[in-house]
C-alpha cells in the first residue's frame, strides 16, 4: 500500500510540475521569434539587440542563487509562485514598452524573476532518488522543450510573417496570460516537496556573495564551468539566429517560430523518452560529451548553410546536443548536494548557465556585424570544446565512495 501511494504521489507531483514548467516556458518562448525585430523597430543595432537579450540572463545570473537558497529555506512552491507572478508583470511591461529603455527594463526584471526553472529541477530532486533522477529531470526538461516548441510557434503565429507588421503587444500579453495560468496551477494544485525537517535556516540568506551561497564549491566547479561554456556556445546561435535567418533566408517571425518549434520537438523526444535509457546505457558524463559534440556539429553545419538542405540538419544536431546536456549535468550537480543544499547548488549551476547566456549574446552581435553573419556559429564551436575536456576528468565524490 505504501509503495502504491508513493508511486501515485510521484506521478501526481511530476505531472503538476511538468505542466507548470511547460506553461511557464511557453510564455517565455512566445516572444523569442520576434523580440530581436521588436528591438530593431525601436532603432537598436545588432550589437544592441543581442546585448538586450543578454540582459535577461544578467538578471537571472544574480537572482538564481538567491531563489535557490531561498527555496531551501521556505520551500519550493512559494518561490515558484513569486517568480511566476514577477514574470507576468515583466511581460505586461514589455507589451506596453514604447522605448528601448523600457524594453531593457522589462527583460532585466524578467531575468530577476526567472527562478522557477532551477526550482523546478530542485523540486524533482526532492521526489526522486539517484537511480531515477536523470529520468525525472529529463521529463521536466521535456516540459521545457515542449514549452520552447509551442511558445515560439504561437508567438510567430500571433505576430505574423512580416517583420514590418508584427503584432508585439498581442504576443507579449499572450505570454503574460500563460504565466497567469501557470501561477494559478501552482497555487491550487502543486504540493510542497521539501519537508520542513529538511529545510535550511534563513540565516545568511541575503549574503548572496558569500562563498557558501553564491560561489560554487570546489566539488562542483568543473560542472559549473561546463554549464558556463556550453550555454555561452549555445546562446551565440540563439541570440543572433532570427537576424541571421532573416538576412540569409528572408525568414520572418512565423518562420523563426517554426524553427524553434522543430528544436523544441527534438528536445521533447530526447528528454521525454530517451534520456532515461541513454543515461543508464552511457552515463551522465559520456552523454555530456556527446551533447557538446552534437552542438558543435550543428553549429558548423549552420555556419556553412547557404540553403535549407544544410540548415535543417544543422538545427537537428544543435537541438539534440542542447536537449541531452541539461538533464545530464543537472543530475550530476544534484548528486553532489545534500537534501537541504540542492536548491542552492542547482541555483549556482543555473547562474553559470545564465552567465554563458550573457557572454554568448554579448559577442555574437559584434561578430555578426564586424566579420560575417555566420561568425558567431564558428566562435560557438571553439567555446564548446572545453566541455569535453572538463567532464572527462570529473569524478563525483561522496561519503560512501566514488561515483564515476
Amino acid at each position: 500500500i505504501k509503495l502504491n501511494l508513493f508511486i501515485f504521489l510521484y506521478i501526481h507531483h511530476m505531472f503538476i510540475i511538468f505542466l507548470v514548467t511547460f506553461i511557464g516556458l511557453m510564455g517565455f518562448g512566445i516572444i523569442l521569434p520576434l523580440f530581436p525585430f521588436y528591438a530593431e523597430r525601436l532603432g537598436a543595432s545588432p550589437e544592441i539587440i543581442t546585448l538586450t537579450m543578454a540582459i535577461f540572463s544578467l538578471g537571472q545570473f544574480f537572482a538564481a542563487p538567491f531563489w535557490g537558497r531561498l527555496s531551501d529555506s521556505i520551500g519550493r512552491k512559494k518561490v515558484i509562485i513569486i517568480s511566476l507572478f514577477g514574470s507576468t508583470m515583466s511581460y505586461i511591461l514589455l507589451a506596453f514598452a514604447d522605448t528601448l529603455t523600457l524594453v531593457i527594463l522589462s527583460r532585466a526584471f524578467a531575468g530577476l524573476m526567472a527562478g522557477n526553472i532551477s526550482i523546478a529541477f530542485a523540486y524533482v530532486t526532492d521526489i526522486t532518488d539517484e537511480k531515477n533522477r536523470s529520468a525525472g529531470l529529463g521529463r521536466v526538461s521535456a516540459a521545457l522543450g515542449l514549452g520552447f516548441m509551442t511558445g515560439p510557434a504561437i508567438g510567430g503565429f500571433l505576430a505574423g510573417s512580416e517583420v514590418e507588421s508584427a503584432n508585439y503587444v498581442l504576443t507579449a500579453m499572450a505570454g503574460a496570460s500563460l504565466n497567469v495560468v501557470a501561477l494559478i496551477g501552482t497555487i491550487f494544485f502543486l504540493k510542497e516537496s521539501l519537508e520542513p525537517s529538511k529545510r535550511k535556516s534563513l540565516q545568511g540568506l541575503f549574503k548572496i556573495f558569500e562563498a557558501n551561497t553564491f560561489y560554487p564549491k570546489k566539488l562542483i566547479l568543473p560542472l559549473v564551468a561546463c554549464g558556463l561554456f556550453f550555454y555561452c556556445s549555445m546562446s551565440t546561435m540563439e541570440a543572433i539566429f532570427p537576424l541571421w535567418a532573416n538576412a540569409i533566408f528572408n525568414y520572418g517571425p512565423s518562420h523563426i517560430g517554426g524553427v524553434f518549434f522543430m528544436l523544441g520537438l527534438v528536445a521533447v523526444i530526447i528528454q521525454g523518452g530517451l534520456i532515461g535509457p541513454l543515461t543508464k546505457l552511457l552515463g551522465e558524463k559520456r552523454l555530456i560529451q556527446i551533447a557538446a559534440l552534437s552542438l558543435m556539429t550543428g553549429l558548423v553545419l549552420l555556419g556553412n548553410s547557404s540553403n535549407e538542405f544544410t540548415l535543417w540538419p544543422g538545427l537537428f544536431f544543435y537541438g539534440a546536443g542542447a536537449a541531452m546536456f541539461n538533464p545530464s549535468l543537472s543530475s550530476l550537480v544534484s548528486k553532489s548536494a545534500r537534501d537541504n543544499e540542492r536548491g542552492m547548488y542547482l541555483g549556482q549551476y543555473q547562474a553559470a548557465c545564465a552567465m554563458g547566456r550573457i557572454l554568448g549574446p554579448t559577442f555574437s552581435g559584434v561578430l555578426y556585424s564586424t566579420f560575417q553573419p555566420s561568425a558567431p556559429f564558428f566562435a560557438g564551436v571553439v567555446v564548446a570544446l572545453p566541455v569535453i575536456l572538463l567532464i572527462a576528468n570529473f569524478t563525483l565524490r561522496k561519503s560512501e565512495g566514488v561515483i564515476e
